[in-house]
């Protein structure tokens, strides 16, 4: 991977089943730490994430989450069958 690269977008698809709340979250996790963005820096960005997952994953279906990161921003867009949210906070 270069080094150079400035917008990076990684999707993650999880069945609607409680058990995998978290790993929204995780996948957040590890994708600061490649980018070596602190967690601190981006607010409520995670619990805003889990809470996110589990309300679309409440209402059936999979789940799509695509996470990009750009110089200025981090910004997640979930996809269910209960519709679509953004949530974006920016990198300090």
């Amino acid at each position: 991977m270069d080094a150079e690269i400035v917008h990076d977008t990684v999707t993650l698809r999880i069945p609607a089943d409680p058990l995998f709340t978290d790993l929204p979250r995780v996948c957040l996790t590890v994708l600061l730490r490649i980018h070596r963005i602190e967690p601190g820096d981006l607010g409520d960005l995670a619990t805003s994430l889990k809470e996110a997952a589990a309300d679309l994953i409440g209402a059936g279906g999979d789940l799509t989450i695509d996470y990009r990161t750009t110089e200025t921003a981090v910004e997640i867009v979930l996809t269910g069958s209960g519709g679509t949210m953004t949530l974006e906070a920016p990198r300090t």
